[in-house]
């Protein structure tokens, strides 16, 4: 018998009434569709127009649903690393993408990142064994901003050893060449080899701009999967509720879906909400509020509910310092969409709520993942993993538990061992000089640069590469 710990906000006929308050929203409000073709496109499947606004019918919704596929394997184009997406499994993670600063390690000091910066995380990222898919951590200052989604994701499928997750995309010039790209890597058929996947936003509320619908047909007709990036912000453009806010965000997520579906009735999927709120004293977004987590969560439901992979904040905080303030924020946040079965979670290597990114706090965030990956972990109940015949031996025949095959067995992975968190006694934290844990991070990350090896690239590939890059530069700067 196993058991797999999963935290419920809303028991199973709940979520099925959320679900179906979301759909009475995109059938009686819509959702605003810039692009006429792709209204008529909707229209020829069922949907009602009336202006620019876009009334769904629960026919195409249900087809939407049905499609959605429970998993995806990410292959490394450069080392061959895989990374299997299951619904229902233990979380991924994800660094989050686009900080604009980032703060040196040594004095905590914050500047513009630039494309140096960038490649540095990219490099520790590689090295971090609790960070499953890297995404662009931050936005380099000294790249044309027209160019700089694709010019981060070049430099992703250059330096990571891992499946990439690329910028949060709303550019269709960026999107037709970051398209090109990923087949420079991964070959035509992305939708059978995928090499990563990007992120793109609808906005709320309820609203589909057309440089959003452009750059999706871009991005799913070449079969790069896309997590829905539906990003409302409680009491500014959704309801001040925190099921309110998921009830307009899940709304948002299914009629983009069902979009992307028409376009490639075969493309992948990802529930990725973003369910934020602010400080209502001053109108500012901050993600370290425990209604971040909660409200992650109960996206998660929702994605299950309709058989969608997930993903969702996440170790997010709104410190701006690598303190317990980011500590106590980032688990609770990571913790509870955790517990509720998210696919992946993100808000990896992210301070000052996804404003600022640091080398070190990617290291810290490695151990708080390490934590929450082992709290979701299955337990496996039967005479072997309870250890009955190593108590026999205690018991009736006088030995200790240190010599029993069992102890041995489970030594490596049923104990929790930190990385660089202290799990000693006081007087070893005397012995190593009452090193506190910022440092520890800091002195990590100066090991994993020096471990990591930049990956090689062949000619052929850099080549085309750079030709890309170069039409890119001459056709949108």
């Amino acid at each position: 018998m196993s058991f797999v710990p999963r935290l419920k906000y809303l028991d199973d006929q709940e979520i099925a009434d959320l679900h179906a308050y979301s759909v009475k929203i995109l059938k009686t409000y819509g959702m605003r569709i810039e692009d006429p073709d792709v209204r008529k496109m909707l229209c020829e499947n069922g949907c009602r127009e009336k202006d620019d606004r876009i009334y769904f019918c629960d026919e195409l919704l249900e087809r939407t649903i049905k499609a959605q596929k429970q998993k995806v394997t990410f292959t490394s184009p450069v080392t061959g690393m895989k990374k299997n997406m299951t619904l229902g499994g233990i979380s991924l993670s994800h660094s989050t993408g686009g900080a604009p600063w980032i703060a040196d390690m040594k004095t905590g000091q914050r500047k513009n990142a630039t494309l140096e910066d960038l490649i540095l995380t990219i490099r520790i990222m590689n090295q971090l064994e609790n960070l499953d898919i890297p995404c662009a951590l931050v936005y380099p200052s000294d790249v044309p901003s027209a160019i700089t989604q694709l010019q981060q994701t070049a430099t992703m499928l250059e330096y990571s050893h891992k499946p990439i997750y690329g910028p949060g995309l709303s550019q269709p010039t960026n999107a037709k060449y970051i398209a090109e790209l990923f087949k420079i890597y991964g070959g035509d058929k992305l939708s059978e080899n995928p090499i990563g996947m990007v992120g793109i936003s609808p906005e709320s509320p309820l609203f589909l701009p057309k440089h959003i619908t452009d750059t999706t047909r871009y991005i799913v007709e070449a079969g790069i999967p896309v997590s829905i990036l539906a990003a409302p912000m409680g009491g500014l453009t959704s309801p001040l509720s925190v099921a309110g806010t998921v009830a307009q965000c899940h709304a948002e997520i299914l009629a983009y879906a069902a979009v992307a579906y028409l376009m490639n009735p075969d493309c992948v999927l990802i529930y990725g909400a973003r369910t934020f709120f602010a400080n209502m004293r001053n109108t500012q977004c901050i993600l370290g509020l425990p209604e971040t987590g909660i409200s992650s969560a109960l996206a998660v439901q929702l994605a299950s509910y309709c058989g969608m992979m997930s993903d969702e904040y996440g170790v997010c905080c709104t410190s701006c310092a690598m303190d317990e303030q980011a500590g106590y924020e980032k688990m609770i946040n990571g913790l509870l969409p955790g517990l509720a079965g998210a696919t992946m979670i993100t808000g990896f290597g992210s301070t000052a709520s996804v404003m600022c990114a640091s080398l070190s706090q990617l290291v810290l965030d490695n151990e708080i993942i390490g934590m929450i990956k082992k709290a979701e972990r299955p337990f496996v109940i039967n005479e072997e993993e309870l250890g009955y015949e190593a108590l026999g031996c205690v018991v009736e025949d006088g030995e200790t538990f240190m010599e029993q095959e069992h102890t041995m067995d489970h030594l490596k992975d049923e104990i929790f061992i930190p990385s660089i968190g202290f799990d000693s006694t006081w007087a070893d934290w005397l012995k190593m000089g009452e090193t506190g844990l910022n440092q520890r991070a800091e002195e990590r990350a100066d090991e994993l640069l020096k471990r990591d090896e930049v990956p090689e690239i062949c000619p052929e590939i850099r080549t085309e590469v750079e030709k890309l890059m170069q039409d890119a530069r001459n056709s949108i700067l």
